[in-house]
C-alpha cells in the first residue's frame, strides 16, 4: 500500500512536471524571434546617431555630404524621420562613406559638432546637404568652422568602419555587390533589407510595413 501510494506520488509529480514542460514549450515557440540590431552590428564607435538603441527600426545609412542623390533623399525623408523619431520607433545610425575626396574635412567638421550639439546635429546634417548643393563645399564650411576639435575620425577610420560593417552584412547573408552613396540598411522585425540609391519611395515602404 505504501509502495502504490509513492508510485502516485511519483506519477504526479513527473505528470506536473511534463505538463510544466509542455507549456514552457508552446510559449518559447511562440515567443518572436531575436531582430537583428546595431547592436549586432560592428557600428563604428564614432558613427554619428539619434534615437533609442531599443526603438523597433534601425536604419544605418552610408553616407557622403558632398553626394546630390544624399541630399534629395535626406530632404524628402526627413519629415518621415522626425515623425518616427519622435514617436521613439526609429534609431537611425549614419556611418560616412567618403566617395568625394572634397568632402573629409566636412565629414570631420561634422563630428566634431556632433561632440557639441549631440541630437541637435540632425538640424545641422540637414542644414549641411543644403548649403552643398547652394554652393558646394565652402558653403558648408562656413557653417561648420566654429565647431573644429582636436580629435576627429580619419580617412582610414572611416573606411575601416564601412569595410567591416559591410562584411558582417555579408557574413548575416547581406551581401550588397554595389555599395555606394546613399545606401540604407533598414532592420525591422527581424529582417534586413538593403536600397542602395535614394529609392526614397523604397525606403518609406520598408520602413512602414
Amino acid at each position: 500500500m505504501y509502495r502504490m501510494g509513492r508510485m502516485r506520488t511519483w506519477a504526479l509529480v513527473m505528470s506536473v512536471v511534463l505538463f510544466i514542460a509542455i507549456v514552457a514549450l508552446v510559449i518559447y515557440t511562440k515567443l518572436p524571434a531575436p531582430s537583428p540590431s546595431q547592436q549586432d552590428l560592428p557600428i563604428p564607435p564614432w558613427a554619428i546617431s539619434f534615437g533609442a538603441p531599443t526603438a523597433p527600426i534601425t536604419l544605418i545609412e552610408f553616407y557622403d555630404l558632398n553626394c546630390p542623390y544624399c541630399a534629395m533623399a535626406q530632404e524628402q525623408l526627413d519629415p518621415f524621420y522626425r515623425q518616427l523619431l519622435a514617436e521613439g520607433a526609429l534609431r537611425l545610425v549614419f556611418v560616412d562613406l567618403i566617395v568625394h575626396p572634397d568632402a573629409l574635412i566636412v565629414h570631420q567638421y561634422l563630428h566634431c559638432a556632433y561632440k557639441q550639439l549631440g541630437n541637435k546635429t540632425y538640424d545641422l546634417l540637414t542644414e549641411l546637404y543644403k548649403a552643398y548643393l547652394n554652393g558646394g563645399v565652402e558653403s558648408q564650411l562656413e557653417i561648420l568652422r566654429q565647431y573644429k576639435c582636436a580629435d576627429v575620425p580619419t580617412r582610414n577610420d572611416f573606411d575601416n568602419g564601412a569595410r567591416a560593417l559591410l562584411t558582417a552584412l555579408a557574413q548575416r547573408g547581406v551581401p550588397i555587390r554595389q555599395v555606394g552613396t546613399p545606401t540604407f540598411v533598414i532592420i525591422k522585425n527581424g529582417t534586413i533589407n538593403v536600397v542602395v540609391g535614394a529609392d526614397v519611395a523604397r525606403v518609406i515602404s520598408l520602413l512602414s510595413r
